[in-house]
């Protein structure tokens, strides 16, 4: 029966060779097309991975030290997780696997950014305060001095008043320090410094233009 196919097919134009070749062309392309549906109809999301890292992920955003001092690592992270699910979407399963990974590893390391900067703002933060306290005992021994001073033109009630409120300032400061609140500690002993500066010149000045005139 096959024998007289090929025969009437070699009858019309087609040798019993042409007829074989094309079967076998026929046959692995057919054959490619079921391997390639094969590997895609095997290719599963990385269920695991993924949830792994939206779990690195919810830790990461839910630690105050991460957000606090380590914003940009945590944005890292999310931006890895964004591309997590978007390949995962596309079932790019491979790339989303891979990034499920590093997305994780960055959420992770958000964590431990946070920690490092927030230690390092705590030792930062102590020793503007120090400094700063030391500045205002400096300002306020010079202002007891300068009003002895004789016939000195000072503004005794003002720096009086500025004095205090930079004490003020740098009491809310160690405080600050003392609660974990190390962005308000240096914010507060930074304004402080900069008026006890303003007012140690104003000293300075009043003094020394009362040297003159002696």
């Amino acid at each position: 029966m096959i024998i007289a196919r090929l025969l009437k097919m070699n009858a019309s134009g087609m040798s019993a060779k042409g007829v074989v070749m094309k079967r076998i062309r026929l046959s692995g392309i057919l054959g490619a097309a079921l391997v390639a549906m094969a590997v895609v109809s095997c290719a599963k999301p990385p269920v695991a991975e993924m949830e792994a890292a939206n779990q690195a992920m919810t830790r990461a955003e839910s630690n105050a030290d991460a957000r606090d001092y380590a914003p940009e690592s945590l944005s890292k992270a999310r931006d890895l997780i964004a591309r997590m699910k978007a390949d995962a979407d596309e079932k790019r399963y491979d790339e989303a696997k891979a990034l499920a990974a590093e997305a994780a590893q960055a959420a992770d390391k958000a964590i431990q950014d946070g920690a490092s900067a927030k230690a390092k703002a705590k030792s930062d933060s102590s020793a503007l305060v120090a400094t700063v306290k030391s500045t205002l005992a400096e300002v306020q021994a010079s202002f007891a001095a300068a009003r002895k001073v004789r016939r000195i033109q000072l503004d005794i009630a003002g720096i009086d008043k500025g004095i205090k409120e930079s004490a003020a300032a740098v009491a809310a400061a160690e405080s600050d320090v003392a609660k974990g609140d190390y962005k308000a500690a240096s914010t507060k002993a930074q304004g402080a410094r900069s008026s006890l500066a303003g007012i140690q010149k104003l000293i300075s000045d009043a003094v020394q233009a009362a040297s003159r005139k002696k």
